[in-house]
């Protein structure tokens, strides 16, 4: 009979003997996360050395607080949650950082958003144009919630802890973010077939 190791209960596992002082737990936790940290960063700065400062500083916190910290449910959410944080401050305290987190906001110059990840994933220009343009009509919040569950696969209440928002509103988020790319589909088509 084989037993099934759960992802989370390594975690909590690894978790756990860090808080014991096991610096090699601590290893394993920076090394099995940092390039999902890194990706996930990279939605909110363009700037990739920026974000890995982000994340060596929530490591150096974790570890500089670690007499302090308690057991976690979901190491995964914890530490994006931490580095979504600590962007968030970095980029207030620089004065780039505009609240553009409200639903209403479109605008996305001036970050790597997951309109880039996906247009990176296809090949072909014309694929890429339109992915970019169905992603241009999404907010940072849609784009957000479509980021954390189609690309990191996370379950709606991981992205409910990451994104300070309750269960019902992220549901709400995610079937206004996908009812919207829809109907840009619908409509696009409705435009091929009207000028062939």
């Amino acid at each position: 009979m084989f037993i099934i190791r759960r992802d989370s209960d390594h975690d909590n596992s690894l978790w756990n003997r860090f808080l014991a002082g096991d610096d090699d737990a601590f290893c394993h936790i920076y090394e099995k996360y940092a390039r999902n940290l890194i990706a996930q960063g990279l939605q909110f700065s363009s700037d990739k050395e920026f974000v890995k400062d982000c994340i060596h500083d929530i490591f150096v916190k974790i570890y500089d607080n670690r007499a302090n910290l308690k057991p976690v449910q979901n190491l995964k959410v914890y530490l994006f949650v931490a580095l979504r944080n600590s962007i968030i401050t970095a980029l207030k305290k620089q004065k780039i950082w505009i609240d553009e987190l409200d639903e209403g906001t479109t605008n996305t110059s001036d970050y790597k958003t997951v309109e880039e990840d996906f247009i990176r994933i296809e090949t072909e220009s014309r694929q890429d144009y339109f992915i970019k343009e169905i992603l241009s009509i999404l907010t940072i919040r849609q784009k957000e919630v479509v980021y954390y569950r189609f690309i990191e696969s996370m379950s709606i209440d991981e992205i409910s802890d990451l994104m300070a928002m309750n269960y019902q509103s992220v549901q709400n988020l995610l079937q206004r973010s996908i009812k919207k790319i829809r109907d840009f589909i619908k409509k696009s088509k409705k435009v091929s077939i009207n000028y062939r």
